[in-house]
C-alpha cells in the first residue's frame, strides 16, 4: 500500500541513524548522487511487509526507499524552513 497525499513540497533531512544506514544501504559510486547530511524531497510513504517505508528523492531526482524507523529511532524528520525558503 502507498499513501502520497500532498508530500510534493515535504522536504526532510536524515537522522544519525537514517544516515548510517543510508550510507550502508546506497553508499556513494562514481558519481556523487546524494548528500547525506542534505536535504530529501518525501514522495510517499509505504507499508511492505507490516514495515513503514519511505521513498526519499535527492535532488538529482534519483528516488531510494529508506525504513520510516530502525529498532524504535526515526530515521529522518522534517527540515526546518529557512527564512529564504519562506
Amino acid at each position: 500500500m502507498t499513501i502520497k497525499v500532498g508530500l510534493e513540497s515535504t522536504q526532510v533531512v536524515l537522522t544519525d541513524v537514517g544516515r548510517t544506514w543510508f550510507s550502508k544501504a546506497y553508499p556513494q559510486g562514481i558519481i556523487y548522487e546524494y548528500d547525506a547530511h542534505g536535504r530529501f524531497r518525501l514522495d510517499a510513504m509505504i507499508v511492505i511487509e507490516g514495515r513503514a517505508v519511505a521513498q526519499i528523492i535527492c535532488p538529482l531526482g534519483i528516488p531510494y526507499r529508506i525504513p520510516a524507523n530502525i529498532e524504535g529511532q526515526t530515521t529522518f524528520i522534517m527540515a526546518e524552513k529557512k527564512e529564504a525558503d519562506s
